[in-house]
């Protein structure tokens, strides 16, 4: 039913700042569901229609982080800073990302 719901939503979305939305919201389902692969795709789509969209770029930090792509991780996380500098989500991992690498400074 969710999923039919979204398709609606996709087909009515006006804007690419929509689209983008509906696509980061497809996204946690994927995340609720346990299809990261869905995840990552979701976000990744959101990005290409908002490529300010800070909250996608975060949770693709968190999904790099999961698969090991520690780098890519942390080159999402700043984007993600630099794209909404009043979120504390991707400040916080990326902090955590360079404690954990040994980068203190």
């Amino acid at each position: 039913m969710a999923l039919s719901c979204f398709e609606r939503s996709l087909a009515i979305a006006d804007s690419d700042e929509t689209r983008a939305e509906v696509w980061y919201n497809i996204g946690h389902v994927g995340v609720g569901i346990g299809d990261l692969g869905l995840a990552y795709q979701s976000f990744k789509i959101s990005v290409s229609h908002n490529a300010n969209h800070a909250e996608s770029y975060n949770n693709l930090g968190v999904l790099e982080l999961r698969k090991g792509n520690v780098d890519q991780a942390k080159s999402n996380f700043q984007q993600a800073t630099r794209s909404s500098a009043f979120l504390f989500e991707p400040a916080y991992n990326v902090a955590y990302v360079f404690y954990k690498r040994g980068e203190f400074q």
